[in-house]
């Protein structure tokens, strides 16, 4: 069975052969030098949004930017939250691709007809630019299946909330923020699954010109 996350599929999928290697051969990517700084703050801004979750108020931040309220099942966004190696988080499983779909979301957002919109946060150096959300867009897609394959109904949009440095002061740094509103299609998704499937269980792939991973084992 293959495993595929929402959050590390997009990447892989910008050069074929680092998607092959991790799944034939577990030959994985190395994370970045700081690999736990963008977690942390996503922890606080889970944090934050609890707050405000527990007050059944919105962030300032969505306040009027977004459509219906907060998921308010505190104890189950916790599971869904942590992916705790495989064993938390979210997990469907795809038989048509012989995959196991498992991601956890940051937060989740009841659109007024009841149904589910994703939500995650993203932490940057810089503002964002004009199409920085689009590399997120099979992300969010994912987890519109996620939802679907376990028996909820996804939106027909998502959120992408982006958070980068303005200022600091007396210890502490102050963020901008800019929401993006996103359409999501859970059968998007599977056409990505489809793809990833077919290089997947192909011949390995060459390596990638514009990929330094493959640069770097060349080497």
């Amino acid at each position: 069975m293959i495993k595929i996350s929402p959050s590390g599929i997009s990447s892989l999928l910008e050069c074929p052969r680092c998607l092959w290697l991790q799944a034939n051969e577990n030959k994985k990517r190395p994370r970045g030098i700081y690999p736990s700084l963008p977690d942390g703050m996503d922890s606080v801004f889970k944090n934050y949004f609890d707050e405000y979750r527990m007050r059944g108020e919105m962030p300032p931040e969505i306040d009027g930017k977004v459509t219906g309220r907060l998921f308010d099942n505190a104890r189950q966004l916790k599971v869904w939250r942590d992916f705790n190696f495989g064993r938390g988080g979210m997990t469907t499983q795809i038989p048509e691709y012989d995959m196991t779909l498992s991601g956890a979301i940051d937060e989740l957002v009841v659109a007024p007809d009841g149904r589910l919109a994703p939500f995650d946060f993203k932490t940057r150096g810089y503002p964002v630019k004009d199409d920085t959300h689009e590399h997120y867009r099979t992300q969010l897609d994912l987890y519109a299946l996620l939802f679907q394959r376990n028996g909820m109904e996804p939106a027909e949009h998502g959120y992408l909330l982006f958070f980068w440095p303005a200022s600091y002061d007396m210890g502490a740094t102050h963020f901008k923020t800019q929401l993006i509103t996103m359409d999501v299609s859970p059968s998007r998704g599977m056409s990505v699954l489809k793809k990833a499937h077919g290089i997947i269980t192909g011949p390995r792939p060459e390596a990638h010109s514009l990929c330094e991973y493959c640069a770097y084992r060349e080497s």
